[in-house]
């Protein structure tokens, strides 16, 4: 039977190679990317406080057992670059597919990584790996696996690598990831605060542009729902990438966007990428394995990748990008200088403890260092990294040799592929091939596909529990004991642990054996007023007949979920004074920005001004009225 079937598999496989035969020459990309032109730039960070990260790097890495069938259907059934005929979604291949996205993903994301690491401050950039789970209510989604995005960060940018999971139409024009071509897939997000008009969203792939729009338009939503109700917001947003699987984009919206690398860069929209199937330069792949000291996917596109997410670093104000994450990190071991931390008071008792608090943040992001850089060097230098590289050898070699008989117009290929298939069959039968010897084999197999993947190189994971124990199996340096050296003022710790839970109950445990009370009580629930609303908000800061008074944080939301935050100085309930504001409305898509003084509850004088799709703007108002252009130099900027 199994004879029989693999002789009849070995036809089929030689009449698909000579009907491929004729345009397996399609199966190219682009030498360049659009990020080629980006030229290098230095970091510029004038940020007061150093406890964040300034980039997290999440991606899919693992898969739990319960959510496979459903993360393959939904693959399958939304395709990027076509349509796939249902008789082919339910093809074995198609999950081979599917399970190859999380296996290049987990080695490709680590060009990413390292470049940015290369490039930016120590300790700064953090790795992030998801797990995909399933349950019947939610569909597929995906959760961290470590705790990297407890971290403050500047910007978070989602990654992985595609491709189209028809294999009857690989050698045509969709996006595919192999040999030497890799279609990457990403998305960079901030808080936001980063850039109010778009929720805090910069760039994105285009098929992934309204899911990841929905969910910065949900998580902002949702932060500020917690801050109304006086919580502190503990969510966990998907990874964009599968939240788009499981059907989070369909509402087609008009959402202001820009072209990648466009003369618009000062306007407030999303860049938008377009799908590029890039072509690494092959003679960087004809001995991989061997030699990898120039990365063909850092050369092709990483670098040019990396340079823009400097640049997006340079045109943004750090403390304003993190400044409620740190308030969301302080919030969960001392939530009274959380609400403190919103009044950005200089009191000397408001100081010491926030330094001390921001200390122990800053030592937690160096043991996710630490994590991160143990993923790196088991995914990609350690044996993963071996497998791959000889993968990807392997995959590019069988492209070229497909490449050269289709333009020699011969099926030799086809013939030498069923003399092979016995080969492999009698192999295996005999328990003879195993590891590197069955992965080559099996790219041979499946040459009508171009698909297979290795046991030895499998990203699932029995139970949810066993995730990070899972990742510590393509890192095993993940199980070590951590040691990270806390500086406070002219004090210095070192902290030693296991894991990052274990870490943080040592963190709070000295936190609160420094700690000092502080000299002034500020409140989390007085009254919030701004004009045009009629319901009342929730103040955090100071106050006076229990009506927001002086510096804190703001926020009200109607029953048609119009809403509005106000960080800043007010009096009798309302803005009043220096402050940012972000106005959000119900049937308009983006956000509004005023930044400067108010009065009365109104933008009045000289107000920085952002909205969707439009340039920043410096404006004179009058009682809430724009009565024309504004002198920079009267503006009074908040200051975060």
């Amino acid at each position: 039977m199994k004879v029989s079937t693999l002789i009849i598999a070995g036809f089929s496989l030689v009449l698909a190679a000579i009907l491929v035969s004729g345009c397996a020459g399609t199966a190219r990309g682009s030498k360049s990317s659009v990020f080629t032109n980006y030229d290098e730039v230095e970091l510029v960070d004038y940020s007061l406080s150093k406890a964040g990260a300034l980039v997290i790097i999440r991606y899919p890495a693992i898969i739990h057992e319960d959510a496979e069938e459903p993360y393959f259907h939904a693959f399958s059934l939304n395709a990027i670059g076509g349509e796939v005929p249902p008789a082919n979604r339910t093809k074995k291949v198609t999950t081979r597919i599917a399970q190859s996205i999380l296996t290049k993903s987990n080695y490709y994301v680590m060009s990413l990584y390292r470049e940015l690491q290369k490039e930016l401050p120590e300790n700064t950039v953090l790795l992030s790996p998801h797990i995909i789970l399933w349950d019947k209510d939610r569909g597929i989604y995906s959760r961290p696996i470590l705790a990297t995005e407890q971290i403050p960060s500047v910007l978070t940018v989602d990654f992985n690598v595609y491709s189209y999971p028809d294999t009857t139409a690989l050698m045509d024009s969709p996006p595919v990831t192999f040999g030497d071509l890799v279609t990457p897939l990403f998305v960079v997000q901030g808080d936001r605060w980063l850039q109010a008009p778009t929720n805090g969203l910069l760039l994105s792939s285009d098929p992934l542009l309204q899911t990841a729009w929905n969910l910065a338009r949900q998580k902002a939503n949702a932060e500020i729902e917690a801050k109304a109700d006086g919580t502190v917001y503990n969510g966990q947003r998907p990874l964009v990438f599968i939240a788009f699987l499981n059907g989070q984009g369909r509402d087609n919206r008009d959402l202001p966007l820009k072209s990648v690398g466009s003369s618009r860069l000062e306007v407030m929209a999303v860049e938008e990428y377009p799908v590029e199937k890039i072509q690494m330069e092959g003679a960087l792949l004809q001995n991989l394995s061997e030699d990898y000291s120039v990365d063909p996917f850092a050369e092709s596109f990483v670098k040019g990748v990396a340079a823009r997410i400097k640049q997006a670093l340079n045109e943004v104000n750090h403390d304003r990008a993190t400044f409620f994450a740190r308030q969301n990190a302080l919030a969960r071991f001392d939530p009274e200088l959380a609400i403190a931390f919103l009044t950005r008071s200089s009191g000397e008792s408001v100081r010491s403890r926030l330094q001390l608090a921001e200390a122990l943040i800053e030592a937690e992001r160096k043991f996710v260092s630490a994590q991160s850089l143990s993923i790196y060097e088991g995914a990609y230098l350690g044996e993963y990294g071996d497998k791959m590289r000889q993968m990807i050898e392997g995959e590019y070699r069988l492209l070229e040799n497909r490449r050269t008989a289709a333009r020699k117009a011969n099926a030799a290929t086809a013939v030498a592929a069923l003399a092979l298939i016995g080969a492999v069959y009698a192999a295996a039968a005999s328990g003879a091939v195993g590891g590197i010897a069955m992965q080559t084999f099996s790219g041979v197999l499946v040459l009508g596909s171009l698909w297979a993947m290795s046991s030895t190189l499998e990203t699932r994971a029995e139970s949810a529990q066993m995730s990070e124990h899972f990742m510590a199996l393509i890192a095993p340096a993940l199980e070590r004991q951590i040691s990270v050296q806390m500086e406070w003022l002219e004090s210095k710790e070192r902290i030693s642990a296991m894991g990052f839970a274990e870490f943080r109950n040592k963190t709070l445990t000295l936190y609160q054996s420094r700690v000092r009370s502080l000299d002034q009580r500020y409140e989390d629930n007085c009254i919030f007023s701004p004009p045009g609303f009629d319901v009342s908000g929730r103040w955090y800061g100071s106050c006076r007949d229990g009506l927001a008074d002086e510096r804190g944080y703001g926020v009200v939301i109607d029953k048609s979920g119009n809403s509005i935050e106000y960080l800043g100085a007010a009096r009798n309930g309302m803005p009043s004074g220096t402050g940012g504001m972000i106005a959000r409305y119900a049937n308009r898509n983006g956000s509004f920005y005023f930044e400067g003084t108010f009065k009365d509850g109104l933008p009045d004088g000289v107000v920085l001004v952002e909205e969707p799709g439009g340039r920043a703007r410096i404006r004179e108002f009058r009682a809430g009225k724009d009565v024309g252009n504004g002198a920079a130099d009267q503006l009074q900027p908040l200051t975060f």
